[in-house]
């Protein structure tokens, strides 16, 4: 089987994905420079050659392998990670999104990797097949992470934060007032217990006020005074100042953590803007 070099930069050249595509079509092995980062770790998109090789119309795709496959016009490098029935799932190891392919439009199998230094590592080896589990376990925890924690997510989140924060504010339960009534770490249980819940005020507002960093401190501080204020007018609760200064804490140490996040989320939208 013939093998043919391409040098393929990070900014995908149109006309020479093609021509690899012709050479695929004629039954020869491809090494080209692999662009972009997602494959990480196991291919780097800074200085990794790959070698493919091309897929008879009768051979079977196996699950946990990497193909090149074309979708919605762009020709890509991901692992195939399951069948389902006539839908092939693709998903780049350092990814979070699926991409859904047919069979026919499976063009090639990666069979080797050649690193900068010279090194090749075999990617049909048992060695390669049990390395790729192990990412796809540690990508499996990480898609778990982001699922539960983007900004999406954490807006569903915060209606639920909201929701408790007014039960714990405004509920009767002055049953938990000799246990609230201890110290922890030399300050009353009740106030580090405010501090403590209103720490995640300002991360809940964030997503809401598009990470405006001054509004979300004013917001969460308004959100701090207006509960201890509707504690005032209830008769089974009470407004204490301190209370209102231990909100206060907890939500200018929650803003503090998450200051440099925003900035940089604003610096970003500006220059996209510009």
């Amino acid at each position: 089987m013939k093998t043919i070099q391409i040098s393929l930069p990070n900014s995908l050249d149109n006309f020479i994905l093609v021509e690899m595509c012709e050479r695929l079509k004629e039954g020869q092995t491809v090494t080209m420079l692999f662009g972009g980062r997602s494959m990480l770790p196991l291919i780097n998109g800074e200085g990794d050659k790959i070698q493919l090789r091309p897929l008879a119309e009768s051979e079977k795709c196996v699950p946990g392998e990497v193909y090149l496959f074309r979708h919605l016009g762009h020709y890509i490098i991901h692992r195939l990670m399951w069948i389902k029935g006539d839908d092939y799932v693709f998903r780049g190891d350092n990814c979070y999104a699926y991409e859904h392919e047919g069979r026919e439009n499976v063009l090639a199998k990666l069979i080797v990797i050649e690193k900068p230094d010279g090194t090749q590592v075999n990617c049909e080896t048992e060695e390669w097949r049990s390395l790729s589990r192990k990412v796809l376990r540690r990508r499996k925890i990480k898609n778990t992470v982001i699922r539960f924690t983007n900004q999406g997510a954490r807006k569903k989140w915060s209606i639920l934060y909201f929701v408790l924060l007014a039960i714990l504010m405004w509920a009767p339960l002055n049953g938990l007032a000799p246990v609230l009534n201890n110290y922890i770490f030399g300050l009353r249980a009740d106030h580090f217990l405010h501090a403590t819940v209103f720490l995640f005020c300002p991360l809940f507002w964030a997503d809401w006020l598009n990470k405006r960093w001054g509004y979300v401190l004013l917001v969460a501080v308004l959100t701090g005074l207006f509960t201890e204020l509707v504690q005032a007018l209830l008769p089974y609760r009470g407004y204490d100042v301190n209370d209102l200064i231990a909100n206060c804490v907890g939500i200018f140490l929650g803003w503090l953590a998450i200051l440099p996040v925003m900035i940089r989320h604003r610096r970003i939208m500006r220059n996209r803007a510009a």
